[in-house]
This record gives C-alpha cells, sequence and structure tokens, in this order.
C-alpha cells in the first residue's frame, strides 16, 4: 500500500496529516511525500519521520496533478491512497477501505475506486457536516453522467496501481478539477466505484486554498468536460450531461470575469456584458438556480 501525498508549503499541516497515517490500525504502508517546490519546511518535517516516509522533491512548482504523479513514480505498492497534506485519516481509514476493496473484488473483480465520506472542518474546528452532506454521496452504479453533476468522490480515495497506470495517471495540464478527471477515465473503463457510507478522514476547508480561485477552477472543470467529450467514451446520457454542465461552467466563468472587471474597468465591463448575457441567459432559463450551484461547489476548498 502506497500513500500518496503532494505538499507544498505545507509545513503548519503535513505533521498532522502523516501522524494519522502512523495512527492506522492497518499498518503495511509506505508514505511518499512529494514536496511541489515548497519554500518552507515541508520537506524537512517529511524527511523526520525516517525510512518508511520517502520524500521527493520538485525544484518548481508544478500543481497538484504533476506532483501526485511525480508520488505515484516512486510509489511501489499494489494499491495507492490519497491524502493531501492538509487533510487526515481517522484511525480506521486503511483497514476500511482496504477491506471493502478486497471483499468487492473477490465478489466481482474490476473494482478501480474506493472511496469515503469525511468530517469538514475549519480553522476553528470541525463544521457538523460531512462531504456527502455537502456535496452528495455517490449513488451505486456510479457512472460518468453522475460524476459529470458533481464531484461526488472525496479526494481521499484508494485504487489499484495498475488501474492508475492504465489510464495515464493524473492529467499534468490540469491546475485543478485533476480529481475529477481521474475518477472520469477511470469509470469510462468500465472499472467500478465502491463507496464506503462513513466519514473515514477529515477534510479541511480554509480561506485561500485552491478551489477558492473560481476562475482557474471552472476553466479546468471546462477541460475537464471537454477532454470527456473528446475520448468518446461517454454514453449519449454522459455526453449530454457533460454539454449541460461545460455550458454552465462557461457562464459561471463570463459572471466571474464580470464580478472581477466591474469596479476596475466600468466601460470594458459594460461591452462585456451584453456579450455574455445570451450564454448566462440560456443556462438560467434552462436550469435556474446551475450558476448559483456552479459558485457554492466553490465556496470551499471542496470539490477540488
Amino acid at each position: 500500500m502506497s500513500v500518496i501525498v503532494p505538499a507544498y508549503n505545507a509545513d503548519a499541516h503535513l505533521a498532522a496529516a502523516l501522524e494519522s497515517v502512523l495512527a492506522q490500525t492497518y499498518d503495511d504502508w509506505e508514505v511518499v511525500v512529494a514536496d511541489d517546490g515548497s519554500t518552507d519546511r515541508t520537506s524537512a518535517v517529511a524527511s523526520a519521520y525516517g525510512d518508511r516516509v520517502r520524500v521527493v522533491r520538485s525544484e518548481v512548482n508544478r500543481g497538484l496533478a504533476q506532483t501526485r504523479n511525480l508520488a505515484l513514480a516512486h510509489a511501489t505498492g499494489e494499491l495507492v491512497a490519497l491524502l493531501d497534506a492538509d487533510d487526515c485519516w481517522l484511525p480506521g481509514y486503511l483497514a476500511r477501505q482496504v477491506a471493502a476493496f478486497d471483499r468487492e473484488e473477490a465478489r466481482a473483480p474490476g473494482v478501480g475506486i474506493v472511496c469515503c465520506d469525511a468530517e469538514l472542518a475549519g480553522p476553528d474546528g470541525p463544521l457538523g457536516e460531512t462531504y456527502a452532506q455537502r456535496f452528495g454521496r455517490p449513488q451505486p452504479p456510479v457512472d460518468a453522467a453522475q460524476l459529470l453533476t458533481g464531484n461526488r468522490i472525496f479526494v481521499s480515495a484508494l485504487m489499484p496501481r495498475e488501474v492508475v497506470d492504465a489510464v495515464g495517471g493524473f492529467e499534468p495540464s490540469l491546475r485543478s478539477a485533476e480529481d475529477l478527471d481521474l475518477w472520469l477515465r477511470i469509470v469510462e473503463r468500465g472499472h467500478r466505484v465502491v463507496y464506503v457510507p462513513e466519514a473515514l478522514a477529515v477534510y479541511r476547508v480554509a480561506p485561500g486554498t485552491l478551489s477558492q480561485d473560481t476562475l482557474r477552477m471552472t476553466r479546468s472543470r471546462q477541460a475537464v468536460y471537454r477532454r470527456a467529450l473528446a475520448r468518446g467514451r461517454l454514453s449519449p446520457p454522459a455526453r449530454r450531461q457533460a454539454t449541460r454542465a461545460l455550458r454552465v461552467e462557461r457562464a459561471a466563468e463570463l459572471v466571474e470575469l464580470i464580478r472581477r472587471d466591474w469596479r476596475r474597468r466600468p466601460l470594458r465591463t459594460a461591452v462585456a456584458v451584453p456579450l455574455a448575457a445570451p450564454t448566462v441567459i440560456g443556462v438560467v432559463a434552462r436550469r435556474p438556480g446551475a450558476i448559483r450551484r456552479a459558485f457554492a461547489a466553490r465556496s470551499s476548498r471542496s470539490p477540488r
């Protein structure tokens, strides 16, 4: 079992993440921390844990997708589990996830992802809400059409290494939403998603994290949908859902661009509004509340 931990300037939280791995009741694991060009003590914090924590480093900041791929290149386990540097696991995470994989794979080979719920925590402690309560829980059988309605798979998932390799790992061009892109490619190949309906991790929601950047997130999600359409593996319902989602994200991008420019460049914004109006109005007419929901999904750190 390889635990993949991408980290960028994460010295404030990385120790808690690694301590949560050390506290697992399942003990057959290695950790690979990939330092994404940090300028703080991230590498030093990880190196202090000795031989069970391997540290690899990029000299420049490359983003989550390439950093996870760097960690994967140095991992040796048949299973891989994702853990972000500012999240942590409850002690039973690995035991429950591995047991679910073994049970379902024995019943019917073809498991691609094992996922779970997570408690949400803010700077002052638990928020009294879980990932599934905020974003929805996976409903079996999980297919691409379902994932295209929203990322219901919490990022700290477990996967067979051979499945991750077969679909090409994380897409390097994506600076966010890279997890959704991977989930889609896995289910497109016919692999199953197994959901453990327990909160087995803690998902830290804090200001300043990646998905706070609404413009970057909406553009990344558009790239994910375009990639899914271009691969040509989607069912007709999934293609329709991808097309709808792409339209919503484009409208959200236009709204965000107008919002940002309104005070700084009012004349330019006055010209942009009529140009954006047909797209935005068309989305609102077909799906009332879609743009509001698109922004709500970015009001915290998740989904990435």
